[in-house]
């Protein structure tokens, strides 16, 4: 299963962890897996290509971490937000349509 916790400062998300293997089919062809490499890997891009934020971050086989800076403002806040909560509604469709192989979660900072 993969496990993704969102890290949240009251309603500002501030990053994110997943580990784990959907392993809903073979690696390779698994859709769930790929689902959610495509969406972290593009929110990752994004935070820097289009919300101007140098995210920190990490990746190995089977684990992935991203944390923006503290103390963004104005509209590079805003822009991260809406990377993040798109990433997320996203996410939350996949752990909709296969439960026992994505979940969602979140934790206070």
């Amino acid at each position: 299963m993969i496990e993704v916790r969102f890290y949240r400062s009251g309603q500002s998300l501030q990053g994110f962890s997943a580990q784990g293997h959907a392993d809903f089919s073979d690696r390779g062809t698994d859709i769930v897996c790929s689902a959610f490499s495509a969406l972290s890997q593009t929110a990752i891009l994004a935070l820097d290509q289009v919300a101007g934020v140098t995210p920190e971050w990490k990746r190995r086989d089977g684990f992935v971490q991203c944390r923006v800076p503290e103390g963004l403002v104005g509209d590079c806040s805003f822009a991260t937000q809406v990377i993040f909560k798109t990433f997320l509604t996203g996410l939350e469709h996949i752990a909709c349509q296969y439960p026992g192989f994505f979940r969602v979660s979140y934790e206070e900072v």
